[in-house]
């Protein structure tokens, strides 16, 4: 898959280590002639209100990456090309970020690794990016010895990375990445259960997605939601932050959520044989 990365998210992922997309997406084999600025602008339908993007720019930076069972997409019909909406979700691991320019000329700006290991930076000269903090509401979980951990699922789904924020107490054979993470390889026979949570709720009659949790310095809780669905006059009317098209998130209190469920998705893929009940 292939999508237009805006400048503010590229700082994201290449200085904070930014590890989520969502927004409009397409097949990068549906646009493989799109190799300029220009073309890509018109491809990616980046003309929208207040877009950040210019057919005349520079360059243009796409992020490129396999698409994961889990994902969840919603078809964008009437474009010139085949045109999806990917809801909030951890970037998949083997993604690359890439600056092309007008002469059609192209460099690879950093790949991101998985969850253990989270952003390489490719430029010479180039700090490496920090880790962005872990959450269990976006992203694969992994039940492995009694624990849940985030993971990911690599190998052609033979092997679960698990991560870790600080040196596990008990456990051995973690190793902590340049970055500072902990992480694991195991082999998938290993992992007991292997599911992403799909925590959704309803924020002052719209439709969200709890995308991370925690406390504030009082110690009440606190979730950032991204919008679902199409309602972006509402989302508009009630000052979500639209970090570009399609895409709004909020930070608000856990309090004023209704309506909350709470799913596991588990792609058959991941299933670890028939005894284990499964869906798409």
């Amino acid at each position: 898959m292939q999508k237009a990365i805006t400048p503010a998210l590229t700082r994201a992922h290449l200085t904070v280590g930014h590890d989520r997309v969502a927004g409009y997406v397409v097949r990068a084999e549906d646009v493989s002639f799109a190799t300029t600025p220009a073309q890509l602008f018109e491809v990616h339908g980046l003309g929208y209100p207040g877009t950040p993007f210019s057919p005349y720019a520079p360059s243009i930076d796409v992020l490129r990456f396999e698409s994961s069972p889990q994902l969840q997409y919603q078809d964008v019909p009437g474009y010139i090309v085949p045109l999806w909406w990917l809801r909030h979700s951890r970037i998949p691991p083997g993604a690359e970020l890439v600056r092309i320019f007008a002469d059609g000329t192209q460099i690879l700006l950093g790949h991101y690794g998985d969850v253990g290991t989270g952003w390489t930076v490719t430029q010479l000269g180039a700090q490496r990016p920090a880790l962005a903090s872990l959450s269990r509401c976006v992203g694969p979980v992994a039940k492995w010895h009694g624990a849940y951990l985030e993971a990911d699922v690599v190998d052609e789904g033979n092997t679960v990375v698990l991560a870790l924020a600080n040196p596990p107490l008990f456990e051995t054979d973690f190793q902590q990445s340049p970055a500072g993470r902990w992480y694991r390889r195991v082999a998938r026979e290993e992992v007991s259960e292997l599911f992403e949570l799909d925590l959704t709720a309803r924020w002052n009659g719209l439709n969200v997605r709890v995308v991370d949790q925690w406390q504030d310095a009082q110690r009440y809780v606190v979730a950032r939601i991204s919008h679902l669905g199409d309602d972006m006059e509402r989302a508009e009317q009630l000052r979500l932050d639209r970090v570009e098209a399609g895409v709004y998130e909020a930070i608000v209190y856990a309090a004023e959520l209704t309506d909350i469920q709470t799913n596991q998705v588990v792609p058959h893929t991941w299933a670890p044989g028939p005894a284990q009940k499964a869906w798409a």
